[in-house]
């Protein structure tokens, strides 16, 4: 994790508005004054629908000046938090917000302008950039309606654009002796569940680094043809392959990933 030093005083701002989403497919849920937002430090919002330990996507942060020019409501963009700021020009992936209660968010990437925000903006395209910042959450704790602000830009390595570069940089995380599936990886780079049909392409790209694709697996737990040597690089970590006969009779390696796999 890359910070550097915070300017003095950071700029401030407020927490105007709070949501949290229960399910996919359903509106989100409007706090109220006093209502807490819970954070959890690795995790995300409790009881929200994005939280997930791998992920850079636990929480969804607009700029109230954003939605008045937009003429857009809060929480239509699905956000989770609408907070005012004048310091609109480091409102960007990288920089720290922390709250006066202490909870600290690291802004990670641009939120990507998608089907489901039609309703509100048809115009997909004139939405780059302005739907909002995602984060996850450093340092967990309550936020309320009303908490004030500060915004700490440089504090973090902003994450790169590329979704084969984010691929780069997250494998090497895996710890030795578990496994991640396609799902996990999609979920840990930040992009659509859609785009689990190219991490095939990404790891066969990805052969000749020195990064551990070994500790990638499919679905069920299946190792991959296209990975050299998988069964005995897993089997020095301690990873028990046992082999499984396909309907066509060809042998298949597969891992225990109720013991194995690795969620964050």
């Amino acid at each position: 994790m890359s910070r550097k030093e915070d300017s003095y005083p950071p700029p401030s701002g407020r927490v105007e508005n709070l949501f949290r989403k229960e399910r996919h497919g359903k509106a989100t849920i409007e706090l109220g004054h006093g209502d807490p937002l819970e954070c959890i430090a690795g995790f995300g919002i409790r009881g929200d629908v994005h939280a997930n330990r791998l992920s850079p996507r636990q929480i969804l942060i607009t700029l109230q000046s954003e939605l008045d020019e937009l003429e857009i409501a809060a929480g239509a963009l699905r956000e989770n938090l609408v907070i005012s700021s004048s310091s609109r020009e480091i409102f960007r992936p990288g920089t720290a917000l922390i709250t006066n209660s202490g909870v600290e968010i690291k802004l990670t990437m641009f939120c990507e302008p998608c089907k489901r925000i039609f309703p509100v903006a048809r115009d997909l395209g004139s939405m780059i950039n302005r739907r909002g910042i995602l984060g996850s959450i450093e340092t967990g704790g309550i936020i309320l309606v009303g908490d004030t602000i500060s915004l700490h830009p440089g504090r973090y390595a902003a994450l790169p654009k590329s979704a084969h570069q984010k691929f780069l940089d997250f494998v090497p995380t895996i710890p030795a002796g578990k496994v991640v599936r396609y799902l996990d990886v999609t979920i840990a780079i930040g992009v659509a569940d859609s785009f689990v049909r190219a991490i095939p392409g990404f790891i066969k790209r990805s052969v000749g680094y020195d990064i551990p694709l070994h500790r990638i697996v499919n679905a069920q737990g299946k190792l991959l043809t296209y990975i050299p040597n998988q069964a005995e690089k897993l089997s020095d970590e301690g990873v028990q392959v046992e082999v499984k006969t396909g309907l066509s009779g060809s042998t298949l390696g597969a891992v225990d990933l109720a013991s194995h796999l690795w969620q964050g």
